[in-house]
């Protein structure tokens, strides 16, 4: 009877134990690779061979998975209880490595899910609830989205969104279009995008532009660090502000019109030139215009309490 006992007192153990995994199905060229994975860490890598490959345990509470092609779509979903709840821990879920082709699309969906990816050249979108995202060497279209997690990504070049809450955006070597929403929470970006929308409440950002051609900028009580080392001819700079600062680095032989608009008590220090801001007759409010060397590029800032400061790189 105590032998049964302990026998039975095993069996848990062993029906929680994490499923092993290694497939290998051939996929369509330049087709879609759809991954669905709630908990865990994520690595996708690429290689040479028209097909998928996943290996490593699946998620302990996991009650299967789903791996098959129909048409130019292939899946793969790891299959959850529909009322699980316990997405808090990274660590307890799949752990996997998979392999895809570089020319197929990624479609990755999770919840508490950190995920690696690179050298996808075909377009990426990758959405979590809560985790981090890391990626390298992207092209295409590029979608990297999170919840209460950090983003980081190097070399992307394309179409690029990066969208996070409470989190951390850092952003290396980018080309294409470029657009980065964060709320409470910093971005960091160092790109050559010549085409850039930011989008920020609550926090710091350093953005640094090697060659701008369009500037679309939104923050609500940020710290913000803009420098732009060249204009394209007929560059636009567009910039709205509520609160908090915003420090412009433009460069010496700048060639372009500023209009600059304040209100509530807001503040501009002008490094560029020796025009001063007037200040209106009636309320706490001003405007800066002035022209330097012909007035190629168009810069326009509108804040509300907040300071601008002008300076040269």
């Amino acid at each position: 009877m105590k032998a049964l006992l302990m026998g039975l007192a095993l069996l848990p153990l062993v029906g929680f134990a994490a499923e092993q995994i290694d497939e290998q199905i051939t996929v369509p060229s330049n087709g879609k690779i759809v991954i669905e994975n709630q908990r865990g860490d994520i690595t996708i890598k690429t290689w040479g061979e028209e097909s998928f490959k996943v290996t490593g345990s699946l998620d302990e509470k996991a009650k299967g998975y789903k791996l098959e092609t129909k048409g130019s779509v292939t899946e793969f979903i790891v299959q959850m209880p529909k009322q699980y709840k316990g997405w808090k821990n990274t660590s307890e879920g799949s752990q996997l490595t998979i392999y895809m082709p570089k020319s197929s699309e990624l479609n990755f969906e999770g919840v508490s899910v950190n995920i690696t990816a690179s050298q996808l050249y075909a377009g990426t979108y990758i959405k979590t609830v809560k985790g981090d995202i890391r990626v390298e060497d992207l092209k295409g279209r590029i979608s990297l989205q999170t919840i209460n997690g950090d983003i980081d990504g190097a070399n992307l070049n394309g179409n690029i969104h990066y969208e996070t809450v409470n989190g951390e955006i850092k952003d290396r070597d980018s080309q294409g279009k470029l657009k980065l929403d964060a709320v409470n929470g910093e971005i960091e970006s160092d790109t050559s995008a010549q085409d850039v929308r930011l989008e920020n409440v609550n926090g710091e950002v350093d953005l640094r532009i090697n060659e701008l051609k369009d500037l679309q900028l939104n923050t609500v009580n940020g710290e913000i660090d803009v420098r732009i080392k060249k204009l394209k001819n007929n560059a636009n700079i567009n910039m709205e502000t509520v609160s908090g600062d915003l420090r412009l680095y433009l460069p010496d032989d700048i060639s372009a019109r500023f209009d600059i608009d304040v209100h509530a008590g807001g503040k501009v220090k002008n490094e560029l030139s020796e025009h001063e801001m007037k200040k209106a007759k009636w309320g706490p409010s001003g405007e800066l215009e002035f022209v330097l060397n012909g007035g190629d590029a168009d810069v326009e800032i509108n804040t509300v309490s907040g300071r601008i400061e002008l300076r040269k790189n």
